[in-house]
Parts: C-alpha cells; sequence; structure tokens
C-alpha cells in the first residue's frame, strides 16, 4: 500500500510548505483538494513542482471539488456549476499526474417524492458518465467516494453495482469512517469485518483509492489517534484482499498534535 496525507487538512501553512512537510515525514504519496485555500496555489509553477517531483517518485491523488457543489441538484444551474468544476478539477488533475481524482456523489432531499429523486439520481448517474468518459480520455481515473448520510446516492458498497453498470469505468473511494458510521447506524455488530466483507462482495478490481480516519461511529469527526475504529484490522483485511493502490489519512490531528503524532499511529497499523 501507498500511504500519503490530504492536504485539506493541513492549511496552516503554504501548499508548497505543507507539500515539503508531507514528504519530509517519510511519506511520498500526497492528495490535493481542489478547494480554497490550496487551490488558489495550484498555478503553472506549481504544475511543473508536482511534474518534478513526480519524475522522483513522488505519487499525488486529487479530491475534487465538494463544497457548495451536487451533482445530484434539482436546479439546472447548480448541476451544472457542478459538473462543470469537477471538470475543472479533472483538467487539472491530469496535468499534475494525479491519479485518481475522488468524486463526491450527488444528493437529494426529495426521498419521499420517489418519481422526482428517481429522475434527480438519473440526471447524477448521467453527469457521472460523463466525467468518467473525460477522464478515461484523459488517462485519470474517477473514484466516487462513499458518504454515510442518508441523502446521498452513494451510501453503501452494495449501491455500486447499479452505478457502474450505468457509468463503466467508475470505482470507488473507500472512505473508512464514512463506512464505519454506516455499519454503526446500521448496528452492525462486527463493523470493520462488515466494511472487508463489502470490498470483497464489490470485487477489490473496483477499488481505486483509500480514504482512512478514525470516528466513535456517531460523528464524521476525521480524528486518527483517537477514536473507536479498528484501522489496523481494516488495512490487513485489504491486503489480503490484494489491495496496493493508495491509502490517504484524512485527519485533524495533523494539525491538533503535528504530523509527527499521526505517522507514529500511522505506523502501528500499517499492516
Amino acid at each position: 500500500m501507498q500511504f500519503g496525507i490530504s492536504t485539506y487538512f493541513l492549511t496552516n501553512d503554504t501548499l508548497d510548505g505543507v507539500v515539503d512537510g508531507i514528504l519530509a515525514s517519510g511519506l511520498r504519496v500526497v492528495e490535493l483538494s481542489y478547494e480554497p485555500p490550496h487551490l488558489f496555489s495550484m498555478d503553472e509553477r506549481f504544475i511543473e513542482k508536482a511534474r518534478q517531483m513526480s519524475r522522483e517518485g513522488v505519487r499525488f491523488s486529487m479530491h475534487g471539488p465538494f463544497l457548495e457543489i451536487n451533482l445530484g441538484s434539482y436546479l439546472e444551474e447548480i448541476r451544472c456549476l457542478s459538473r462543470q468544476r469537477v471538470m475543472d478539477a479533472l483538467r487539472l488533475a491530469a496535468r499534475l499526474g494525479a491519479d485518481p481524482i475522488v468524486v463526491h456523489p450527488g444528493y437529494s432531499f426529495f426521498h419521499k417524492l420517489p418519481q422526482f429523486d428517481k429522475k434527480l439520481r438519473e440526471q447524477f448517474i448521467e453527469d457521472l458518465g460523463v466525467i468518467v468518459e473525460e477522464a478515461q480520455r484523459l488517462g485519470v481515473r474517477v473514484a466516487l467516494e462513499n458518504v454515510h448520510m442518508s441523502y446521498f446516492y452513494f451510501k453503501e458498497m452494495i449501491e455500486f453495482g447499479a452505478i457502474s453498470e450505468a457509468a463503466p469505468g467508475v470505482g470507488v473511494t473507500l472512505d473508512v469512517g464514512h463506512a464505519y458510521i454506516s455499519k454503526r447506524m446500521a448496528r452492525h455488530p462486527e463493523p470493520e469485518e462488515a466494511i472487508i466483507d463489502d470490498i470483497r462482495r464489490m470485487g477489490t478490481e473496483h477499488l481505486f483509492h483509500v480514504h482512512l480516519h478514525n470516528n466513535d461511529g456517531t460523528r464524521d469527526d476525521h480524528d486518527f489517534i483517537r477514536g473507536s475504529i479498528d484501522m489496523g484490522k481494516i488495512l490487513r483485511g485489504l491486503k489480503e484482499l490484494g489491495y496496493e493502490d493508495k491509502v490517504i489519512v484524512e485527519t485533524l490531528d495533523a494539525e491538533r498534535f503535528g504530523l509527527g503524532s499521526v505517522m507514529d499511529e500511522l505506523r502501528t497499523i500499517m499492516p
């Protein structure tokens, strides 16, 4: 597995400073976030720097935009703007050599209006398909992230089959913290095992990416040093299934306690 850190949770420094700090910690993988403040620093100079780092063995992924967008919006102007922002992030990811790009699913607050909700979901899948087609042209994989809130269109791994059938080529970002909350909400007695079972049933060939963080099963806290998830157990399970790609730590603890403390915890759970 290739372990890295997301820049989204390190905003007290410039993008250059954050990337340099991640590499200084001993990691060689960085997830760039297509959101402020670091978005504004992804200019031509940084693109060339990233390309040079790639030549030196550093690997990048990109988290596409997720603030103030919704690919499932019933408002056409919001849906179009959301699709355009994801496309812009995708094209930047291709220039940076970042793979995969993480995309959040669309969402709807109209589940009590089944026909209307069905139409919105179909529009989300349609837009996702367009994004995946462009990504394939650019040589970047699209990894749809599971989000545990009930109004999102991709909450559980069991939903992926229908999504991938409608948008061939899309893969999954397994967000461990989100998946754990879903299992705890369902009162599953062994949530970590249930998460691994979901990946086994889905097929690891569809697992493009992993986000790793901790919580107590009730809130999306993005902790790492504390929490009730046995993250080591999940990583061992993924390794046994043959997963060898990127694992990105997403945690507020990187600024609370410093990257050194996060790295100490990460070393204890690496399989």
